[in-house]
């Protein structure tokens, strides 16, 4: 035999030897990770006229139906209806639309348990246009890119998702409820006034493509992060309507909107102990509890805050 002929064998042996390794060196896990779908979900939103949150049982709550007509997202919960919060109502659509898994974590009971997806402790979506999907929600990830575990009926095992699903599928039916502070396009606000305790107050206004702040030049980049905030911060949680009737106003904020007829008004009160918050693009019976570490930062801070270095 030639040292050519040899040489070939030899390299052709390798090959093989290599292929088997790989084979038989991957676990039963990875082996089904290269032939899961490269899509779990493909939903037309835009078609899409209802669907269903279930609770998981272990919640002790009544399902959510969810409703479109030409004025847009109705949330029912028995004889409870609200507009749908459009915020979770958006995210949760745009995760449907191309639902691309990562991974397969597998099929047991024990992942089922561990990712939160057994009977008890899942959240179910029922999407019925055109027909009918099932889709259990389990544990979400942590870190900046999250993922979450999902079962698709039909199907055993358990898909880890793009994007953080699972505390929209845990809102109950007062999370639904639009809760809004400020909230609008930061490219129409003229002017915002604030007003502090003891009726100490300034104002932030645009002059072309800057910002004053008490007549000074502010740093844009600074108020301009700000406004982005503000606009799509809502409230949380419902109180009492009644205890504004004694409530005393120790904080506002009023944004000037060039398409809008009247300023926003935002007012924070103290309502003897607590403090509840009433903004003007709210219906009169929604009253907001405010927190005074978490969100007093974010709605209300002082001129030299936006000014420049």
């Amino acid at each position: 035999m030639s040292d050519k002929v040899r040489i070939t064998l030899l390299a052709a042996l390798v090959v093989v030897l290599a292929l088997v390794w790989w084979i038989g060196g991957r676990t039963p896990l990875e082996a089904e990770q290269r032939s899961f779908p490269k899509q779990l979900l493909a939903v037309d939103t835009a078609a899409l006229r209802s669907f269903t949150i279930i609770p998981a049982p272990a919640r002790h709550d009544s399902l959510i139906q969810f409703q479109r007509d030409g004025l847009g997202w109705t949330a029912t919960q028995g004889d409870r209806a609200t507009p749908a919060f459009t915020t979770p109502l958006n995210r949760l659509l745009a995760a449907l639309v191309d639902m691309r898994p990562r991974a397969v974590a597998g099929a047991d009971a024990a992942t089922i348990e561990r990712y939160g997806l057994s009977d008890s402790l899942a959240n179910t979506l029922v999407l019925r246009d055109p027909k009918k999907v099932t889709l259990r929600i389990g544990t979400t990830s942590g870190g900046d890119d999250p993922a979450t575990a999902v079962i698709l009926d039909g199907d055993p095992n358990v898909y880890l998702v793009p994007g953080a699903i699972t505390w929209i599928m845990d809102l109950d039916f007062i999370g639904w409820i639009p809760k809004p502070m400020v909230n609008g396009d930061p490219d129409h606000w003229e002017r915002i006034t604030f007003v502090f305790p003891g009726s100490v107050g300034y104002s932030l206004e645009r002059s072309g493509t800057d910002w004053i702040v008490n007549g000074q030049p502010a740093d844009n980049v600074k108020v301009e992060k700000y406004l982005r905030n503000l606009s799509i911060y809502y409230g949380r949680g419902l109180e009492d309507p009644n205890d504004t009737l004694h409530a005393r106003l120790i904080y506002s904020l009023r944004v000037e909107d060039t398409t809008r007829k009247d300023p926003i008004i935002l007012g924070i009160f103290d309502a003897g102990g607590k403090l509840i918050a009433r903004s003007t693009l709210a219906p009169p019976w929604l009253v907001m509890p405010f927190d005074v570490e978490r969100e007093l930062h974010v709605m209300f801070r002082p001129p030299e805050a936006f000014q420049s270095h």
